[in-house]
């Protein structure tokens, strides 16, 4: 029997459960990015309401950065990748105004992203939870990007997909 041709196809098979977080390897080989009209900044806690409340651990122990609009954003990331790596992403899908605007149109539901091939990481995965200041709850999605891709994601009206990546670097606590 040809084990090469069947174990794709039995990994294919596996549910997404079994799919799970490598935070060594996420650590290791993070994308190199740009991101249109945001900037990076450490992720680690703080008590400012424009900040992040909640902070799972991994993301502290790997030296996590978040791409966040210096301002109230347009609710869209424009994410060029520059090497290959992988690429972490904060979604929030809380209400946050109404439909006019057609902007519903261009969110990505955690089913897109899923078909797409992003992994959302459980609370068990993250142990814990990551939420900003506004006590917006995130999902967090993870996938391994490609040198050259252009991404334009959209997840809420106002709250873009904040880019995540993590640098392997204990970030330096936040001063209140």
């Amino acid at each position: 029997m040809n084990y090469r041709c069947i174990l794709p196809i039995l990994l294919a098979a596996l549910p997404a459960s079994a799919w799970a977080a490598d935070w060594e390897a996420l650590s290791h080989t993070p994308a190199l990015i740009e991101v249109v009209g945001m900037q990076s900044s450490p992720l680690v806690e703080s008590t400012d309401k424009k900040s992040w409340v909640k902070v799972p651990p991994a993301f502290l122990k790997y030296g996590a950065v978040i791409y966040m609009p210096p301002d109230k954003g347009n609710g869209v990331a424009d994410i060029k990748v520059n090497s290959d790596g992988y690429l972490l992403l904060a979604c929030n899908y809380d209400n946050q105004g109404n439909k006019g605007g057609n902007w519903a149109e261009e969110v990505w539901d955690e089913k897109t992203f899923k078909i797409k091939g992003w992994h959302a990481l459980s609370a068990h995965e993250l142990d814990g939870e990551l939420v900003k200041g506004d006590n917006r709850a995130q999902v967090v999605f993870t996938k391994q990007v490609h040198k050259g891709e252009t991404l334009r994601l959209r997840c809420n009206k106002y709250d873009p997909p904040y880019p995540i990546l993590l640098l392997g670097v204990k970030p330096q606590a936040a001063k209140p």
